[in-house]
C-alpha cells in the first residue's frame, strides 16, 4: 500500500507539475506579444505557411511557443538542448526550423516514454520492476531521439539529390555557377534549399575562402562539404570540358552517386538492423510477466525466485542486455556528424581528473610514454574511432571496474539479506508438502515460521557448540507438552538448520575475490569495446580510403591543383583518419614530404599509405594528374567494388547484430526459465527420495 500510496502521489505531483508548465506556457505567450516576438512568429509562420491549412500553421506556432516556454524550465531546457545539439548541423542557418523539430522530437518521445512508464506501473508495482522500467526508459528515449534525427539527416540526403539535379539543369542553361545555386535554392525543399542559398552567399561574399572555412565546420554531411568546395574551385579555377563534358556537371554526377550510394547503405543498414535494439532490452520486461507465471503455475519455483540465486540470475540478465545494448549502438553508428555530436558542454572526466587522488590514480594506471604499450593503446583507439584522449581511456576503465565492484559487493549484500529475510518471513513448509498451499496450510506454514523466529531472535549470539541443547530448552519452554514427539523433534531440527544458515549468511572470502574478478572485468571491458569497434571499423576504413580515391578523382582535374589542398579535402570527408590528416595538414608548409612520411606512420594502414606514397610523387617529381592517372580507368571498378564492400560490410554487421540483439533473449529463456526448472526439478526429486527412504 506504501508504493501505491507513492505512486498516487507522483501522478498527482506530475498533472500538477503540467498545470504549473501550462500556466508557464501561456505567461511566456503573452509576454511575447509584448515585446515583440509574436510578430516575429507571424513572420515566420507567413514564410511556411503560405499554401498550408490553418491547422498547420496554429501547430508550428504552437511549437514555436512551446520552445520559448519550456526553455525556461531546467529539466526541460536540458533534454531540449540535447535534442537541439543533434540537430544543429542540419538547421544551422534556419532557427525556426531548428525550433520546429526539436520541439517535434521532444513532444513524441516524451509522450510515448511516458506512455509506456504508466503503462507498466499500472500492470506491476515491484520495486525491481520499477528499476527495469526506469532503465528501459532511458534506452527508448536515447532509440527514438537516434531514428528521428537520422530521420532528419536521410531525408536531408534526398533532397540534397534534388538540389543538384536542379544546380545541373539551371547550369546548362546559362552556365553560372552562382545562378544555378541561387536558382536551385528557390525551387528546392526547405532544409537543402538553406544549404544551398549558404552556398550561393558564399560564393558572392567579398572573402568566399574565409566563409567556405567556415561552412565547413557548420556543414552536417560530407556531402555538403563537397558541393560547397567544388563549387568554390570551379568558380575559382574556372570550368573545363573534359572526356565526360563539363568538369564540374562530371564532378557533381560522381557526387550523386556517391549519395545515392550512401542512401542505399544506411537504408538497408538501418532496415536488417531495425528492431533490434528493442528486441535486445525487451527481455527487461519479460522477466517480471515470466517470474509470476511460474509461480502461479509451478508454485516451488517461489522458492527459487525468491532467493539469492534468483537475485543473481536478474543481474546477470541486467549485465547481457547492457552489454548488448552497447554493441548494438556501435553497430548501428552511421558515423555522419560523429565528431559533432560528442561536443559535450559538460565534460565529467575532465570535472574528475581535476581532482588530485584521481588525477594520480589514471597516471599510475596508463603505461608509461615511449614504451609498446603505450603505443597499443594509442593506436588502437585511432583505429576503433573513439575519439577520445588516452587519460580519459583509463578514467573510464577505472571508474567502471570500481563501479562494478560496488556493485558486486552490493549484490552479495543484498543476497544474503534476501536469505535472512526469507527465513524468517518466509512460510514454512514441511518436505512432504508440496504444490500449492491451501489458505489453512499457509496459516499453519505462517505460524511455523513465527514460531522459528521467535526462537531463533532468543537464541542469537549463541555458541555453535550448545544450539541443540539450547533449542530444545526454548521449544520444550513454548510447547511443554510435546516431550521427545516426533513433531519436537522435527522442530528443534527445523530451528538448528535456519540457524546453521543464518549463521553461514556473512560476507565470505571468496565473494571479495569474486567481486576483484569482476571489478577486473569491467576494467578490460572497456578495451574489449574497442577492439569490437575496431573490427567493426576496418571496413569503414577501407570504405572511406575509396571515397578518397573519388574525391582525388574529381580534384586531380582541376588546374593548379597541388597536394596540399588534396590534403585538405581528403581531412573534410574523413572521420576514422582525421586527426592524422589535421596533423599532416598542419605540418605541411614545414616540410612536405616529411609530413606525408608522418601521416603513413599515425595511420598505418596499407590502403592509405599506397594513396600517400602517391601524394609524396607528386610533391616535386610528377604531377598530380600522372601520379592519379589509374584512378579515373578505374572508376567505374572501383565503384563496384565499394558497392561490393558496403554489402559486405553490412552483411557482417547484420550478422553481429541479430546474434547480440538475440542474446537477452536466450539469456532469458535458458537462465530465468528453464535453468531454475532443472534445478528446482533436481531438488524435488531430492525431497522424494528422502521422503522414499525414511518410509
Amino acid at each position: 500500500m506504501a508504493l501505491l500510496n507513492v505512486l498516487t502521489y507522483v501522478l498527482i505531483g506530475s498533472a500538477f507539475g503540467f498545470v504549473v508548465l501550462l500556466a508557464a506556457f501561456q505567461y511566456v505567450q503573452r509576454k511575447n506579444r509584448q515585446n515583440g516576438h509574436a510578430e516575429m512568429y507571424k513572420t515566420y509562420l507567413d514564410y511556411v505557411g503560405s499554401g498550408r491549412s490553418k491547422r498547420i500553421r496554429q501547430y508550428n506556432h504552437f511549437l514555436q511557443q512551446s520552445y520559448q516556454a519550456y526553455m525556461r524550465v531546467p529539466l526541460l531546457r536540458a533534454y531540449i538542448v540535447r535534442v537541439r545539439k543533434r540537430l544543429q548541423s542540419i538547421h544551422s542557418y534556419d532557427e525556426f526550423s531548428m525550433r520546429r523539430e526539436t520541439m517535434k522530437i521532444v513532444f513524441v518521445t516524451l509522450a510515448i516514454v511516458s506512455l509506456f512508464i504508466l503503462t507498466l506501473l499500472f500492470m506491476n508495482k515491484d520495486l525491481t520492476f520499477m528499476f527495469m522500467i526506469a532503465l528501459t526508459a532511458l534506452v527508448m528515449n536515447g532509440m527514438l531521439i537516434d531514428a528521428f534525427v537520422n530521420r532528419v539527416e536521410n531525408r536531408l540526403l534526398v533532397q540534397l539529390k534534388s538540389v543538384m539535379d536542379d544546380v545541373r539543369h539551371s547550369y546548362q542553361q546559362h552556365g553560372m555557377i552562382e545562378e544555378a545555386l541561387h536558382d536551385a535554392s528557390e525551387a528546392s525543399t526547405h532544409e537543402a534549399s538553406l544549404h544551398a542559398k549558404k552556398v550561393y552567399e558564399i560564393l558572392v561574399a567579398a572573402e568566399p575562402e574565409k566563409q567556405l572555412q567556415s561552412y565547413y565546420q557548420a556543414a552536417p554531411n560530407r556531402f555538403l562539404k563537397a558541393f560547397a568546395g567544388i563549387s568554390y574551385l570551379v568558380k575559382e579555377f574556372g570550368d573545363k570540358t573534359v572526356e565526360d563534358g563539363s568538369l564540374y556537371l562530371s564532378n557533381m554526377s560522381k557526387l550523386t552517386g556517391e549519395i545515392n550510394l550512401e542512401l542505399l547503405k544506411r537504408t538497408k543498414l538501418s532496415y536488417l538492423l531495425k528492431g533490434l535494439t528493442a528486441i535486445a532490452i525487451a527481455p527487461i520486461l519479460f522477466t517480471k510477466p515470466i517470474e509470476l507465471w511460474a509461480k502461479n503455475n509451478f508454485p516451488i519455483m517461489e522458492q527459487f525466485y525468491d532467493s539469492k540465486f534468483g537475485f543473481f540470475f536478474k543481474i546477470v540478465i541486467f549485465a547481457v542486455i547492457l552489454l548488448s545494448y552497447i554493441l548494438l549502438k556501435k553497430l548501428q553508428d552511421q558515423q555522419e556528424g560523429i565528431y559533432q555530436a560528442k561536443v559535450r558542454k559538460i565534460l565529467w572526466e575532465q570535472k574528475l581528473l581535476q581532482l588530485r587522488p584521481i588525477e594520480w590514480l589514471v597516471l599510475r594506471i596508463m603505461p608509461a610514454k615511449r614504451t609498446t604499450a603505450h603505443f597499443r593503446i594509442r593506436t588502437l583507439l585511432k583505429d576503433a574511432n573513439a575519439g577520445t584522449p588516452l587519460e580519459w581511456h583509463y578514467l573510464h576503465r577505472m571508474v567502471l571496474a570500481t563501479s562494478l565492484f560496488a556493485i558486486m559487493l552490493s549484490s552479495f549484500h543484498t543476497m544474503h539479506s534476501i536469505t535472512i529475510r526469507n527465513i524468517l518471513t518466509a512460510p514454512t513448509q514441511n518436505e512432504t508438502m508440496f504444490g500449492q498451499l491451501s489458505a489453512d496450510e499457509l496459516a499453519k506454514a505462517k505460524e511455523l515460521t513465527d514460531f522459528d523466529t521467535q526462537i531463533i531472535h532468543r537464541l542469537e549470539g549463541i555458541d555453535p557448540e550448545q544450539l541443540p541443547e539450547r533449542i530444545m530448552q526454548e521449544v520444550y519452554t513454548d510447547n511443554p507438552q510435546a516431550g521427545n514427539s516426533s513433531q519436537f523433534l522435527t522442530a528443534v531440527d527445523r530451528i538448528e538448520g535456519k540457524m546453521r544458515v543464518l549463521q553461514s549468511e556473512y560476507f565470505k572470502w571468496y565473494e571479495l575475490v569474486l567481486a576483484l574478478g569482476m571489478g577486473y572485468i569491467g576494467y578490460l571491458i572497456p578495451f574489449w569495446i574497442l577492439l569490437f569497434q575496431k573490427k567493426i571499423r576496418y571496413i569503414d576504413m577501407q570504405n572511406e580510403v575509396e571515397q578518397f580515391h573519388t574525391i582525388i578523382a574529381m580534384l586531380c582535374q582541376i588546374d593548379r591543383m597541388s597536394v596540399d589542398i588534396i590534403l585538405e579535402w581528403m581531412e573534410r570527408f574523413s572521420t576514422i583518419f582525421r586527426e592524422p590528416l589535421h596533423r599532416a595538414v598542419l605540418d605541411f608548409e614545414s616540410g612536405a614530404e616529411q609530413a606525408l612520411e608522418t601521416l603513413k606512420q599515425n595511420a598505418p594502414f596499407v590502403p592509405l599509405a599506397r594513396t600517400i606514397d602517391k601524394l609524396i610523387l607528386s610533391v616535386e617529381r610528377i604531377p598530380i594528374r600522372e601520379a592519379f592517372d589509374d584512378l579515373e580507368h578505374e572508376r567505374n571498378y572501383n565503384f563496384e567494388k565499394r558497392k561490393q564492400d558496403y554489402e559486405r560490410m553490412i552483411e557482417t554487421k547484420s550478422e553481429w547484430g541479430r546474434i547480440i540483439g538475440f542474446a537477452p533473449m536466450a539469456a532469458l529463456t535458458f537462465i530465468y526459465l528453464v535453468l531454475p526448472f532443472i534445478y528446482m526439478s533436481f531438488e524435488q526429486m531430492g525431497a522424494y527420495y528422502q521422503q522414499l527412504n525414511q518410509l
